[in-house]
């Protein structure tokens, strides 16, 4: 039986709201919705697998049908990398939003491998940014900013509107040598964090502790 629908949130279009459908408080099922002057944007849109405690299921996906009710309104997917449990869902779930994804090279080669097997590619529109590229979407503009992660090419996003700006930090860890990638973009963050961005969104994954990181080596 469905648990009783929650009253939808209050959403003033002279703001900058940001409501996470997933991933918040738990591992798994990224979906991050940012709102500003009537539009949405959306970060990630992931999986979680569903362990020993669900027999029968592989895999769980968060509810997107608050932005499906909305989605004429939703400009865009931002993938942050390309991990399961951030782009998982998409070949999922995209036909239940029907709008742009965009996603930095890497990200964007895995996906295009689960549209294909989901007989989506020639439907999703699919666009590749640059690393450390610019997007202007409806009033959001982002910079991808490099981190490191156990995966390549993971993203923060800076998120800059006309009602304030944010760091969506995606999945990360301070790795001054990965093995795979670039280093974190330490410049880029402290640019950000610096001048008033805060930091309302993450990723499940994220150990924080006193001391170094290593990165895996064989």
């Amino acid at each position: 039986m469905n648990a009783p629908s929650a009253a939808a949130p209050s959403v003033q279009r002279d703001a900058l709201h940001f409501l996470p459908l997933g991933g918040a408080g738990e591992i798994g099922m990224n979906l991050n919705l940012y709102a500003c002057q009537g539009q949405w944007l959306m970060v990630d849109l992931g999986i979680t697998f569903a362990g020993d405690t669900l027999p029968g299921i592989d895999v769980l996906m968060p509810d997107p049908a608050y932005i499906e009710e909305r989605r004429k309104d939703l400009l865009a997917i931002v993938l942050t990398h390309a991990h399961e449990d951030h782009l998982g869902a998409v070949a999922y779930l995209w036909p239940r939003l029907r709008c742009p994804v965009y996603a930095t090279p890497f990200a964007a080669a895995v996906l295009r491998e689960k549209l294909a097997d989901a007989k989506l590619l020639s439907e999703v529109p699919l666009t590749e940014v640059a690393l450390s590229g610019r997007l202007d979407l409806g009033p959001f503009a982002l910079t991808f900013i490099s981190l490191t992660h156990s995966i390549p090419e993971p993203n923060a996003l800076l998120i800059e509107t006309p009602y304030g700006r944010v760091m969506h930090t995606g999945d990360w860890k301070i790795d001054p040598d990965p093995l795979v990638g670039d280093p974190l973009d330490e410049a880029a963050l402290r640019q950000g964090g610096g001048s008033g961005g805060g930091a309302p969104g993450g990723g499940g994954g994220v150990v924080c502790g006193v001391g170094g990181v290593v990165g895996p080596r064989p």
